[in-house]
């Protein structure tokens, strides 16, 4: 099964750390984002980057070990 490739201003899909591939300018870094988020625009190569989930992570703030206390 081939990998989803995301493009800016796709609604991110699944919690997770994210392969983000430049168009050249750039060596392929990972980042995180969250389900919910907006892939961004990167300010050089603009529409061109991609993002592909490299594995999924849980927001914190959802884990109800760690929901604040009322």
């Amino acid at each position: 099964m081939a990998e989803q490739g995301y493009k800016p201003s796709q609604a991110v899909p699944i919690s997770g750390v994210y392969r983000v591939e430049h168009n050249g300018h750039r060596e392929p870094h990972e980042a995180t984002l969250l389900q919910g988020e907006i892939f961004p625009v990167c300010a050089v190569c603009r529409d061109a980057v991609r993002f592909t989930l490299e594995h999924r992570a849980n927001d914190i703030r959802e884990d109800e070990d760690f929901l604040p206390s009322e």
